[in-house]
Order: C-alpha cells, then structure tokens, then sequence
C-alpha cells in the first residue's frame, strides 16, 4: 500500500528520471536497465542499505515473481518499477530499477527476503530538455520467498504533490525530477435542452388524468346509490336510486308485502 512508502524513494528519483530519457551515466548502476520491452525472465540483485549491519540473506535462495501494474486509462505507458529492501529503523535505503510497458508483466527473480517494491508510470518529456511527467505511483511491501512463481498485482494512484513529498520526490521548494500529470477537470452534468411546449403538454396531461379520475368517482359514487335488489330472481342490479335502507320505492313496496328479495351483489335474501 502507498502508505508503506513514506520517503523511501528519494534514492530513484533522479535515477529513474535519468533512465527513462536514457542518460544514465554510471554504466552497469543498475543491472536491469536495458529494453522497456524485453520479456525476458531477469535476475534482480537488490544493493544493501549503505552502512547497514550485515544481514542474512537466506543463503541467496531465489524466487520467481511476474509483476503486473494496473494504471487507469492505460495505453502502454513505459513504467519503471523500484525494488529495495525494506530498510531496518534509522537506515538510508537505495534500491534497483527495472523499466517494463503498462499492460505487460516483468518476468523478474529475487533473492528471498522483505521487499517494497515501487512502480511509476511515466509519459516522455513534452519538449526536449523537460522531465518526464508521472502519471500514477503506487506501491507494495511483499515478502519473497516462494517455491512457486508468484503472481503479484500493484495499483497505481494518480500523484499528488502532498504523495510525492513523502515518497521524497518532491522537495519543498517544489523541484523534482518529474512533472506532474495535470488532473481533468471535473464537468458538470450536461443539461438537456427544453422541448418546445413540453410544460403546455404536461399540463394538458395532467388534466386529462384529473378529468378521468372524476368521471371515476362519480360512477363509483352512483353504484353505491342504485338499489340493492337483484330485478328478477339472481338477476341484474335495479337501476332505480336507492332509498334509505338501500331499495328502491318498488322493491322496499314489494318486501313489505312478503315477496323475497335477492341481493344483488351476494345472492342472499333481503331480510
């Protein structure tokens, strides 16, 4: 994680400025500076922090690791990947760097240990004489010792200046040995033009539900007032409006006469 790469890059920065534009000077500083593209499986050789008490290298066993850096957009950008020993309390750290393409994998083997491993997206110059302009940094601490070629994913982050000045390569007059890439900016949410008329047709809309729902309403409400009774035995409602307890005049004559009455909606008698 970045936050495992508080200022210990200061070693790589002009470094690997130096390499990426292909004027490093110290022939052999680093092993691996060669071919941004060669996919070949390499042998990295991580230096000791200088004056650092001597530790045990586990008898320089070795472990094969294929490395994969994840940077949104990604159009094959060179990268240049930082390898260093993760440095004991108090100790100056210093490390290698292995330049690969965004999108490939670098086919590398270690010596066994505790590593922080780096990676730096980079774009050329945008003039002759310019720095090279980071793009994302991202890291991780991984210890390496498998039996088996390990697999092993760094995401990278767009760079701050905030980031690069605790990864030491930002100092605070503001030089360093990389330009920033300049952020996008955020737009706003794009507004859709207003169709003609289209609040006069809501509106209309709007009217015709009202009118609906009333003409709704108002046969539910003369349902409820036509008469109860069934016109003929289980037959069709009476169509004649009801009085107070729900007959018509007819059908209210006829139950007090003794005739049975049906009602319409439950098919039961009338008492």
């Amino acid at each position: 994680m970045l936050e495992l790469f508080v200022a210990p890059l200061a070693w790589a920065g002009q470094k690997a400025a130096d390499v990426f534009i292909g004027r490093l000077a110290e022939k052999g500083a680093d092993r691996l500076v060669d071919r941004f593209d060669d996919r070949r499986r390499k042998t990295v050789v991580v230096p000791e922090p200088p004056d650092a008490p001597p530790r045990h290298r586990l008898g320089d066993v070795t472990s094969d690791i294929d490395i994969v850096v994840r940077h949104l957009p990604s159009s094959g950008q060179r990268v240049l990947l930082t390898f260093q020993a993760t440095p004991l309390a108090g100790e100056r750290t210093s490390g290698v760097i292995v330049p690969m393409l965004l999108g490939e994998a670098a086919h590398l083997t270690l010596p066994r240990g505790d590593y922080l491993i780096g990676a730096l997206v980079l774009d050329p110059p945008p003039n002759s004489g310019g720095k090279p302009v980071l793009r994302g940094v991202g890291g991780v601490r991984h210890w390496v010792a498998s039996n088996r070629t390990e697999q092993l994913t760094i995401r990278t982050a767009a760079p701050t200046p905030d980031l690069l000045g605790q990864l030491g390569l930002l100092r605070p007059d503001g030089a360093g040995p990389f330009q920033i890439a300049p952020q996008k900016p955020v737009t706003a949410p794009r507004q859709l033009p207003e169709v003609p008329g289209i609040q006069a047709r809501l509106d209309a809309a709007a009217k015709v539900g009202a009118h609906a729902k009333a003409l709704a309403q108002a046969a539910s409400a003369g349902e409820a007032q036509r008469c109860r009774a069934a016109t003929a035995d289980l037959g069709p409602r009476c169509t004649v409006r009801a009085g107070a307890n729900g007959l018509c005049p007819f059908h209210s004559a006829a139950l007090k006469l003794g005739e049975t009455l049906y009602d319409w909606s439950s098919g039961k008698p009338i008492a």
